[in-house]
């Protein structure tokens, strides 16, 4: 069990009334270019389910948190590329990182306004594919519809699993490790991303040598 992983868990059990916050800006974040990328949305939404499921925190609340949160920040996202358009191609971080707005512009192609609710479950294309459908024009209803139903799929998915092994944990503990529950929920949900950060990174580079070859 790692420092930072009791850090977290004692900051949730203190200060119960910022769980929603958290979750509303996590899950924000998770739908923004570049930094959705930087933000550990996963076990951090674990982390919150697992508190809540001990009784830290208000599980429907963080779930509603972070689902107004996604919705949101598809929402932003997808009014800069409303907003901006074609300026954005040549502005950061497009300009540096062409492939990422070809990969979304390519998924936004070919599945349309499906492809902006599937984008939320899928990390290569998460944060741009808003963008896109803004830059190209898609219709802000049509937009809405997709972005608020897939938050509404996207949110349960990340916070109930901790909270269900946040019960378990604290169904099979003795009363004198309680306290220990929430560590180690943390500790497993930093673990599950970084082994999920491992795996995306073994398939870039298994990608990139399959182009060279």
């Amino acid at each position: 069990m790692s420092a930072l992983s009791q850090a977290v868990a004692a900051w949730i059990a203190a200060n119960p009334g910022l769980t929603w916050a958290v979750a509303f800006t996590v899950a924000t974040a998770e739908s923004i270019v570049v930094v959705g990328a930087l933000v550990p949305g996963t076990p951090i939404l674990l982390a919150l389910g697992a508190a809540a499921s001990l009784g830290h925190a208000s599980l429907p609340g963080i779930v509603a948190a972070a689902v107004i949160g996604a919705v949101v920040g598809d929402g932003v996202s997808y009014w800069l590329g409303h907003r901006h358009r074609d300026r954005l191609r040549g502005g950061w971080p497009f300009v540096s990182r062409p492939a990422l707005l070809a990969r979304g512009e390519a998924f936004f192609a070919r599945w349309g306004a499906a492809g902006v609710a599937f984008a939320r479950f899928l990390p290569g294309v998460r944060a741009v594919v808003p963008v896109v459908a803004g830059m190209l024009g898609m219709r802000p209803a049509v937009f809405y519809v997709a972005n608020v139903l897939s938050a509404l799929v996207w949110a349960p998915l990340h916070v109930l699993p901790g909270a269900a092994v946040g019960w378990l944990a604290a169904w099979h503990l003795p009363a004198d490790l309680d306290d220990l529950a929430l560590p180690a929920i943390v500790a497993c949900g930093v673990s599950v991303w970084l082994l999920h950060r491992v795996w995306q990174g073994r398939r870039r580079v298994r990608r990139v040598t399959n182009v060279r070859s």
